[in-house]
C-alpha cells in the first residue's frame, strides 16, 4: 500500500503498518493519502482536522459534491433551475411562478451552493449531465 503526505511518500508495509500510519496522521496538522490495490484513494486527517472540517461545512452549507455525486434538490430547485436553463431570467420565472423575484434568487443560490459553483449556469449544465433538468 503506498501512502503520501505533504512531506512524506514512502510505501508502509509490514505488521507495525497501521500504527505507524495512525502515528503519521496523529502528529499534529498532517495528513495522508493511501491508495489501495485498486487504485482508490482515501485521505486519513486527524479527529482536530475532520471537526475543524465538519465546522467549515456546518457554516457554508455544504461542500461541493464529491466527484460523480448529484446533489440532493428540491423540486422548487429543480423547477426554478428547469427555467432558468431554458434561459428565463429570474423576473420570469418569478412571476411564472408567482414567487417573490428574491425568493427565486434564494432558490438559485441554494442549488449554486449545492454544486459548489458560481453561477447559475454551471449549475444548469451539471444539472443537465445527471439529467435533472432538460
Amino acid at each position: 500500500m503506498t501512502s503520501t503526505s505533504s512531506t512524506v511518500s514512502q510505501t508502509l508495509e509490514g505488521p507495525d503498518f497501521f500504527s505507524r500510519l495512525l502515528a503519521t496522521v496523529a502528529d499534529g496538522d498532517r495528513r495522508m493519502t493511501v491508495e489501495d490495490a485498486d487504485g482508490r484513494r482515501f485521505v486519513l486527517v486527524s479527529e482536530e482536522r475532520y471537526r475543524a472540517l465538519e465546522e467549515l461545512e456546518r457554516r457554508h452549507g455544504g461542500l461541493a459534491p464529491a466527484a460523480g455525486r448529484t446533489p440532493s434538490l428540491t423540486a422548487r430547485e429543480r423547477e426554478i433551475l428547469q427555467l432558468t436553463a431554458d434561459g428565463n431570467p429570474g423576473a420570469v420565472v418569478a412571476e411564472r411562478l408567482g414567487l417573490a423575484p428574491n425568493t427565486v434568487a434564494q432558490h438559485l443560490a441554494s442549488v449554486r451552493r449545492k454544486y459548489g459553483v458560481r453561477s447559475s449556469a454551471a449549475a444548469a449544465a451539471l444539472a443537465r449531465q445527471a439529467g435533472l433538468v432538460d
